[in-house]
């Protein structure tokens, strides 16, 4: 979960942590810091994510980014 931290951190969004909740549904990240998040994973991991898995189901919180990561990377 420190790897997301250090994602939206390097994004601008330090506002957001792994207490947060249903970031897409509330409007508290948008297409854009959605665009930018997986970017960011994407260099990390130098492998683009497969767009199957960049669902808005998948940016609700820091569980179902991770889980999202987990099945792109295998």
């Amino acid at each position: 979960m420190d790897l997301i931290q250090k994602f939206f951190d390097n994004i601008g969004r330090s506002d957001i942590d792994k207490n947060s909740k249903n970031l897409l549904s509330d409007g508290i990240i948008d297409s854009m810091d959605i665009v930018s998040l997986v970017a960011e994973i994407e260099k990390y991991y130098n492998k683009p994510l497969k767009s199957d898995f960049i669902k808005a189901e998948y940016f609700e919180n820091f569980n179902t980014i991770q889980q999202m990561i987990m099945e792109n990377i295998k």
